[in-house]
């Protein structure tokens, strides 16, 4: 899920908010043939369609930051599994699949797992190596990931693999998951949120609102705030044309 920056919900909720004003504007002025009731109805669409507007849109972005979170959690474990000792990475296998630690690994419910925690998807031959010991059990070899070679090599010789993130669902339904290694405190710096909003995609949404704000400023009796804001908007949209990067 695609993170969603304040600046972009914002930005969003003020173009919802522009369109109902001018539909309602021009159309009660049309129909009453009265500018200020139709500015009236106009500025009541406006705030109600952007409360809505953003209360919608917030809602979003509450979902793909807890989806953020989530995954940012996720990759803090793979991380974490990387470091454990052979001894402590048994003790937090047997705590996700319920099993007793063995020689070689964890036994549970007729199979043995076997930790082979690296950086980076394994291959066919560090899977091979993982898998060499005699065992009458089945073997499943617990990783962060795995390369497609890999996985086939592993169904060859009967055996399965589980994933990091099988491993951290695992952990989250016993309760278990290391949570002191799982912290995301870092919060990203002003400059870094600044560079995050300055992009080119940004561009579009900025120009059409302070266009409308620009254009409204005729027709309302608070015509400075409309020229202020709308220019600032499209100020902002050059900047993000000129200077923003891609996504």
């Amino acid at each position: 899920m695609k993170r969603i920056s304040l600046f972009a919900v914002i930005a969003d909720s003020i173009l919802a908010a522009l369109c109902a004003f001018a539909l309602f504007f021009t159309a009660v002025r049309f129909y009453t043939k009265s500018p200020a009731i139709g500015l009236t109805l106009g500025i009541a669409a406006f705030v109600i369609f952007g409360a809505l507007a953003f209360l919608r849109l917030s809602s979003k972005r509450g979902k793909a930051a807890a989806f953020g979170k989530n995954q940012r959690r996720r990759q803090a474990l793979r991380a974490y599994l990387c470091t454990l000792a052979p001894k402590e990475a048994k003790e937090l296998l047997a705590g996700a699949v319920g099993g007793n630690i063995c020689g070689r690994g964890v036994e549970s419910d007729g199979k043995i797992y076997v930790a082979r925690f690296e950086p980076s998807a394994l291959t066919p031959n560090e899977m091979y190596e993982a898998l060499a010991f005699d065992s009458s059990l089945k073997k499943v070899v617990a990783c962060n990931e795995a390369t497609d070679d890999a996985i086939a090599f592993a169904k060859r010789a009967g055996a399965d693999i589980m994933t990091a993130d099988e491993i951290f669902d695992k952990l989250e339904a016993t309760g278990t998951l290391p949570e002191p290694h799982l912290k995301d405190d870092a919060k990203p710096a002003f400059k870094d949120r600044l560079k995050g909003a300055i992009r080119r995609a940004n561009a579009g949404r900025l120009f059409w609102c302070g266009l409308w704000l620009t254009a409204f400023s005729y027709f309302t009796f608070f015509p400075v705030y409309y020229i202020v804001a709308g220019g600032l908007m499209l100020i902002f949209a050059a900047v993000c044309l000129v200077f923003g990067r891609r996504d």
